[in-house]
């Protein structure tokens, strides 16, 4: 039995479906170079997505039973680690490839129901900004909106520290990146 490629089979609900179609007719989609589209594999002890595969195809029908379609996608499996019958996860992208802001989850706080960070201001104060978040995008948290590329958090010690202190900033800010949501 040949597990190197290995082929991975998966279940994708139809609204998954229907944008991930919308991305690839709209040539949205960042592909590889023979015009494949990307696909990541996480195994059940595994925490972040370390297998790197394609998309080789969609079933030619919808099951209206489970309103899923079936998804094969192709991973090569030099180490044999990706065992037949194993539970896995996958990652398709289900958007265009956009800058997002970044930070460490450490600098995250939770204020009731709120999320919030701690920017610097101009004198080197801290202020209070509310912020809201998007997913986990390789260990760093997205933040949809109420920071901007570029602007000064606290990441380190952020029970110390209260609204309008001053602190001695080091270096180290919001990192704009190119990211596909998945």
């Amino acid at each position: 039995m040949s597990v190197n490629p290995v082929y991975v089979y998966a279940s994708v609900d139809e609204d998954a479906y229907l944008k991930f179609k919308q991305l690839v007719d709209s040539k949205q989609l960042g592909n590889t170079d023979d015009g494949k589209v990307p696909v990541e594999l996480q195994l059940a002890d595994e925490s972040n997505f370390p297998h790197h595969g394609t998309i080789e195809s969609f079933d030619n029908r919808l099951d209206p039973d489970t309103g899923s379609i079936l998804l094969r996608a192709v991973f090569q499996n030099d180490d044999g680690r990706i065992v037949p019958g194993l539970f896995a996860r996958i990652h398709i992208p289900l958007s265009a490839e956009h800058s997002a802001v970044l930070v460490d989850e450490r600098a995250i706080g939770t204020d009731q129901a709120n999320k919030f960070v701690l920017a610097l201001t101009p004198t080197n104060t801290v202020a209070y900004q509310p912020v809201t978040l998007g997913p986990l995008v390789d260990g760093k948290r997205v933040i949809r909106s109420g920071l901007a590329a570029g602007e000064q958090i606290v990441v380190d010690g952020l029970q110390r520290v209260r609204p309008g202190m001053p602190v001695t900033p080091e270096a180290q800010g919001a990192s704009p990146q190119k990211i596909a949501l998945r």
